[in-house]
């Protein structure tokens, strides 16, 4: 009997801001509950306002193979006031990347199967968004992720291509407003790495300089984070080096697997962790609204 392959991931709050979490191991994660069977939540982002905290995630249902953005409202205990779904479409979402701008919020959602990238904003926070039509992106963007940087929009981001570019590519975009024009930077891509180049959360303006999370995918999809410091970033001009890992440990339990996300909220951090699960595949599970990529 074959055994198959299902990668499972579950959101975890850290009680300190990403600077901190940067800056050391955490020693501590507050873990939301688990998912039903062949479900999970990940790529968290996050607001924290009016002593509530606002995660938005993908939820994906391995049975339609298909990702939708959720937003779970806790109390400050941590505890689970409201959870909605707050956007759906044909395709596949992902990695909702929320902005700040001018007294608005955006978010940024992974949506590359539809062949755009697409910015949406709240009419009614949390729950309602619209898109924004006069945003427009000259590429169709993995995990895109946007910073206020030296009076620029900057937009770190894997570029859709075959195999596995994807999860090893990074190219960077800067606009002058955020739904103004984007160009795309005079280097890309600025760096081909499996271990330090796909985002993996907000990036940071720390004293060090930008640091900005990548997933380490030199072992697996989403393995771990490495944390590229950028200290040179101009419309022409791109340096970084690795400045240091996320160890996930011991406190990630069985969810020690992967992490492929870390993002600020506020005085809290939001992470992700995975665990794999490997399984006999019985008949009900060999039709197709149950497979994902050919594998289980």
């Amino acid at each position: 009997m074959s055994i198959f392959e299902t990668d499972i991931w579950r959101i975890g709050i850290v009680k300190a801001p990403v600077e901190d979490v940067i800056a050391c191991d955490i020693c501590d994660i507050h873990w939301i509950k688990e998912e039903d069977t062949f479900k999970f939540l990940a790529d968290p982002f996050g607001l924290y306002r009016d002593n509530k905290l606002y995660v938005f995630a993908e939820a994906y249902d391995y049975r339609d193979r298909h990702g939708r953005i959720e937003v779970l409202i806790l109390d400050q205990q941590l505890s689970l006031i409201d959870r909605k779904i707050v956007l759906e479409k044909p395709w596949h979402l992902s990695y909702p990347m929320l902005i700040e701008d001018q007294g608005l919020v955006y978010m940024l959602p992974e949506a590359y199967k539809s062949g755009e990238t697409s910015l949406y904003k709240a009419v009614e926070f949390p729950f309602h968004w619209e898109k924004v039509s006069s945003f427009s992106f000259p590429e169709v963007a993995i995990d895109p992720t946007v910073l206020f940087y030296n009076d620029l929009w900057w937009m770190f981001y894997t570029p859709v291509r075959e195999g596995l570019s994807r999860q090893s590519v990074l190219s960077v975009a800067w606009s002058e407003s955020l739904a103004g024009t984007w160009h795309s930077h005079s280097l890309n891509p600025v760096r081909i790495s499996p271990s330090s180049a796909r985002p993996g959360g907000n990036a940071v303006i720390t004293s060090q300089g930008i640091i900005l999370p990548t997933q380490d995918c030199s072992l697996t999809y989403g393995g771990g984070l490495t944390f590229l410091n950028i200290i040179e970033l101009t419309p022409d001009q791109f340096e970084a080096r690795i400045t240091g890992q996320f160890n996930k440990g011991s406190i990630f339990g069985e969810y020690n697997q992967g992490v492929h996300t870390l993002s600020k909220a506020g005085p809290y951090s939001l992470i992700d962790g995975k665990k794999i699960l490997r399984q006999p595949v019985r008949r009900f599970l060999i039709d197709r609204r149950y497979q994902i990529h050919g594998t289980f």
